[in-house]
């Protein structure tokens, strides 16, 4: 009987350092008074005390079985407590089962099988019995830009989106893996390429299907068939990347063209809220003032591309901050300031926008040097940045806004000429005021 109530009475300690803590609460708050325990067994207030006394005088022991060589994956011992007999064991058969299947043999991140046991696997399955044989391999598309702009935590979210959409796609009798960082694989006994080829198509579908809060989830796919006996799955794996790789070449344009088309969505949605729609008198002061500092056409392009998307980096952050009536505390300032980076990353990475990616970095630093996230100063600052800071700052103090009433444009006027040479070009600024001057007559 004691054998069972040792079995069902351990109860994991973690970390040894601090294992008698651990062991004060966890005998406190344990389920050991189970009528599945032999009364013998059970904790009463007497040995109860007398334990905790045990703890305090450094008398329980510690043993470790050492037979045993697999730890946890954080370096931490796990041991476990059995009352009569006062040893700490650090694995039972039980968890030693848990973490070869769990941690060893799977993805810790979307819980499919890791590379290693793909590879046993495709091993096993590699008969005469399972041909045709096909292999699909997978590269989730823009998961960089994922990371840059909203972080590793919500890049692991869309990873593990991935997974379970290729879950959703695939039969019983297909093994899925993660192959590496971005790239999956699928093995697929008793299957045609064609049959392979519907997979694919609904592993697509269900991309379209899935609901993300920004980008939308892509994946670039490869077939690779064994047919015969005498050919090699090696080389039905390479046909599947070869694939993958052509796919993901000719698909590329078309896929930046989707994200980008998704992002500026998500970017006009939170710009109305701060900006009317069609504000064509915006641009149009781009445009005039780009002109009256005698920039060429290119710069000018350049300068009316900043003025639509210079802070589309607003994306990212939550819809609450952005509309805080409250004053800011100084962590939400710092998320603010992030602005510009992220900005810079998502225009970084599209060929289109790609020439705007450091006037967008540069857009709230300062003429006197003042500003962020690089601390420039006068001409170091490029001449769009300048320009464009002095327009929608002016366009911004004219319109409501959830947090501040607006300005009368006279009010706005004075306060741009304020800051000139503090915050803006002074050059800017004098360019600026004639046309508005000339505008009013």
């Amino acid at each position: 009987m004691k054998r069972k109530a040792l079995k069902r009475g351990f109860n994991p300690i973690i970390n040894q350092k601090n294992y008698r803590n651990e062991l004060f609460n966890s005998f406190n708050h344990n389920n050991f008074n189970s009528d599945s325990i032999h009364p013998e067994d059970q904790i009463t207030e007497e040995n109860q005390k007398g334990f905790n006394n045990k703890i305090e005088k450094n008398e329980i022991s510690l043993k470790e079985n050492e037979d045993n060589g697999i730890q946890p994956m954080d370096n931490q011992v796990k041991f476990y407590f059995y009352k009569d007999e006062e040893v700490f064991q650090d694995f039972t058969i039980k968890s030693q089962k848990y973490f070869s299947n769990n941690i060893v043999l799977r993805d810790p991140l979307t819980g499919l099988l890791n590379r290693v046991l793909f590879e046993e696997e495709t091993k096993r399955l590699d008969t005469e019995r399972q041909l045709p044989i096909s292999i699909i391999m997978g590269d989730v598309n823009g998961l960089k830009l994922v990371n840059d702009i909203y972080g590793h935590d919500y890049g692991d979210r869309f990873l593990v989106d991935v997974a379970a959409i290729l879950r959703d796609s695939c039969r019983k009798e297909d093994i899925i893996a993660r192959w590496g960082g971005d790239e999956f694989i699928i093995l697929l006994p008793k299957t045609p390429q064609e049959t392979a080829q519907a997979v694919v198509n609904r592993i697509s579908e269900n991309c379209q299907k899935r609901k993300t809060e920004t980008i939308p989830i892509t994946i670039s796919l490869g077939i690779g068939t064994k047919n015969l006996p005498s050919d090699q799955i090696k080389e039905a794996l390479k046909q599947a990347e070869n694939d993958m790789y052509h796919k993901k070449t000719i698909e590329n344009q078309l896929i930046r063209d989707r994200l980008f088309t998704s992002l500026k969505l998500k970017y006009w949605e939170v710009k109305k809220l701060f900006q009317k729609e069609g504000n064509t008198e915006n641009l149009l002061y781009h445009h005039q003032l780009g002109e009256r500092l005698l920039l060429d056409q290119q710069a000018i392009n350049e300068l009316l591309l900043l003025a639509a998307l210079h802070d589309v980096g607003k994306i990212t952050i939550p819809l609450h901050l952005l509309l805080k009536k409250e004053p800011l505390t100084l962590s939400e300032k710092l998320t603010l300031k992030r602005i510009p980076e992220i900005s810079h990353r998502i225009l970084q990475y599209f060929p289109n926008t790609f020439s705007i990616a450091d006037a967008a970095l540069s857009y709230c630093e300062w003429w006197d040097g003042s500003g962020y996230p690089r601390g420039l100063a006068k001409e170091n600052i490029p001449m769009i940045s300048r320009i464009s800071s002095v327009v929608n700052s002016y366009d911004l103090m004219i319109q409501p806004r959830p947090y501040k009433n607006p300005l009368a444009p006279k009010e706005a006027l004075t306060e741009i000429n304020n800051q000139s040479g503090r915050q803006f070009d002074p050059e800017v600024v004098k360019s600026f005021l004639k046309i508005i001057e000339e505008k009013v007559g």
